[in-house]
């Protein structure tokens, strides 16, 4: 991340993103802000107008289509809107290589035509609103969908970007869950198909983008796309653990030993509470790290 400043970074993601969501929820911008994720993360160059305004085209493009056709019908609008994105334009899921981080990145998805729940959703999401026809986020667990509510309280369609824009039902969406969480009997309620904050789906892109950066050891990134994420929400308890990870790892002890009291203050009964509390007493002990050195200095 040659040339890129984390607070710098930071200060930016405030400027352009934490601001809007933090003091209001506007889902129309979502397609903004993840264009700005990714300017902020790995395109300085990146258009963002520009991109927005070739998203919008192909809004207005669907929006013609449905007044030349008379169509008024939501389900109709949908079919019509899947019609476009996935025969006309090709977009598509990427199963072949999901957890690459190009996925996470809007930009790239507009270029490749391929990505994943999120960002075909948040494209979804915008496409239909340059369309005349509003969408929510949906934070649906392991796998992000989006929504539109009928006028009169008449219920909500949800649809599932990832899969061609396919309508869910309950059956469906029960299916989902189990295939996300085999043998759990989680219940499906409607708490799970609730519309999402922007707060919560850039929080839910940055995680993403946090595991693909892991996995491919580019700690630089990470380190930034955690820092947003606490910019956001600076009691996220993931996040604050995550920064003491980092900062174990650039040999700041003392700071890292801060930020994990921290983290099992915020969420004393996390999962990996234990794990954590190890880690402490070896910082505390003067230990941490002498272990693994002594035997990799054993095998060497």
């Amino acid at each position: 991340m040659a040339g890129l400043n984390i607070d710098s970074a930071v200060r930016d993601w405030q400027d352009c993103v934490v601001r809007h969501v933090v003091s209001g929820d506007d889902p129309t911008k979502l397609a903004e802000h993840a264009l700005n994720l990714a300017r902020i993360l790995a395109y300085p160059d990146l258009d963002v107008n520009a991109t927005l305004a070739s998203i919008d085209g192909m809004g207005a493009k669907i929006a013609h289509t449905l007044k030349s056709k008379g169509i008024t019908r939501p389900t109709l609008i949908i079919g019509q809107i899947n019609e476009y994105l996935f025969n006309d334009q090709k977009f598509r899921p990427n199963t072949d290589d999901y957890y690459n981080p190009l996925n996470s990145y809007l930009n790239v998805v507009l270029e490749r035509k391929v990505g994943i729940p999120i960002t075909l959703s948040i494209l979804y999401m915008r496409i239909a609103q340059g369309a005349g026809f509003p969408m929510l986020p949906v934070n649906f667990p392991a796998h992000f969908l989006a929504k539109h509510v009928m006028e009169g309280d008449n219920g909500e369609i949800i649809v599932d970007p990832f899969n061609g824009g396919r309508i869910m039902d309950d059956y469906a969406l029960k299916a989902l869950l189990e295939r996300s969480y085999p043998h759990q009997n989680i219940a499906m309620t409607h708490a799970f198909v609730e519309k999402a904050t922007s707060a919560q789906v850039m929080t839910r892109m940055l995680n993403n983008l946090k595991s693909s950066y892991y996995e491919a050891q580019d700690m630089e990134r990470y380190e930034v796309a955690n820092e947003m994420v606490l910019a956001i929400d600076q009691y996220n308890p993931d996040a604050i653990r995550d920064k003491g990870v980092v900062l174990l790892k650039k040999g700041r002890t003392e700071e890292a030993l801060d930020a994990l009291n921290a983290y099992l203050e915020v969420d004393p009964e996390a999962e990996d509470a234990d794990d954590v509390l190890d880690v402490i007493r070896q910082i505390r002990e003067g230990t941490y790290g002498k272990k693994k050195g002594e035997e990799e200095e054993k095998q060497g």
